[in-house]
């Protein structure tokens, strides 16, 4: 219950600069049905913000105090999620306790399964410097028996995994696939495996996001050398990214200046003039932030790296060729 009403809680928190006193947040807890005295919604604002790691803030120049969260560490709008918030999501999927109610476990997993796409599949280096049993913690060691028989006996699965579709969480069920190995990356236990007959890629996902398995009598698929190959050049492409200082040019009104769309951690910010602001962030890069910079081209000019700013240009230089 109070995992469930801290949840809330944070929910509930608007982003900096607007700021929600203590109680206006009483009034709309209760029309979700926690009806909690003011002095224990207190106590739960002032541990969450001592905590320090849900960018609660709490502003204290007057009474009653304002609470907001930082707007560079949470944004409801944001489609670039900061790495260190990544991070966070990636740990606080992998730590959370079996009795947390099922809708703040899908919650977390929908802000976790964004957070790995922000890594591009790649669980962070410093998750490895952690106590293990820890990061395990969620692991089902039927579960891992299971697909260790099947690697051992070589036999195929039906199985069902968690994946995220449009912003909303689902297990989806696979009726046939073939896992081939259990390995380790980063203090997280991850099943390489092939979908189906037909398909050729091979995939690795963490274990944590696998249940229901049956093995099947028939036997499974074995990659081939190119498959193989292929995916260890994907999971070195996640382990070598490059990090980069992004500076960007974008509208003082803007939703990236506004702090509603992040594209890394925001290190500086200058006002050239009336009408528009230098941004600058640390971030990696990636395919994915290239797309999202080339959607806000029309508006948003990259001033540095030089590299990125020419992927854009080509990529707008493409697209007027297809237009003309």
């Amino acid at each position: 219950m109070n995992s469930r009403r801290h949840f809330s809680i944070l929910e509930l928190v608007p982003i900096a600069p607007s700021s929600i006193s203590t109680h206006q947040l009483q009034q709309k807890l209760l029309e979700r049905d926690f009806d909690i005295s003011i002095r224990m919604l207190q106590r739960d604002l002032q541990s969450l913000y001592e905590q320090g790691c849900f960018g609660l803030e709490k502003d204290s120049r007057s009474k009653p105090y304002g609470w907001s969260i930082n707007a560079q560490w949470r944004s409801s709008n944001s489609r670039v999620m900061s790495t260190e918030v990544a991070e966070h999501y990636l740990l606080l999927e992998q730590l959370l306790p079996q009795s947390v109610p099922s809708d703040v476990k899908q919650s977390v997993n929908i802000k976790a399964e964004q957070a790995l796409k922000r890594v591009n599949g790649h669980v962070p280096d410093w998750l490895s410097t952690l106590p293990k049993p820890s990061l395990k913690v969620n692991i089902d060691s039927k579960l891992v028996a299971q697909i260790e028989h099947a690697i051992k006996h070589k036999r195929a699965v039906s199985t069902e995994l968690y994946r995220v579709l449009y912003d909303e969480a689902h297990w989806l069920k696979f009726s046939e696939l073939s896992f081939y190995n259990l390995v380790e990356q980063g203090g997280v236990l991850m099943a390489q495996f092939m979908v189906g007959e037909l398909h050729d890629k091979c995939y690795q996902m963490p274990v944590y996001r696998i249940r229901n398995v049956h093995i099947l009598q028939k036997t499974r698929r074995e990659p081939s050398t190119e498959q193989l190959k292929s995916l260890h050049s994907a999971i070195s492409k996640g382990m070598s990214q490059e990090a980069i200082e992004l500076v960007v040019k974008v509208p003082s009104h803007s939703a990236v200046n506004q702090g509603f769309i992040e594209l890394g951690e925001l290190t500086d910010k200058q006002k050239i003039d009336d009408k528009n602001v230098l941004l600058t962030y640390q971030t990696i890069d990636s395919e994915q932030l290239t797309d999202e910079l080339f959607k806000f081209a029309h508006w948003l000019e990259v001033v540095k790296p030089e590299k990125l700013r020419q992927r854009i240009v080509s990529k707008l230089q493409a697209a007027a060729n297809i237009y003309k």
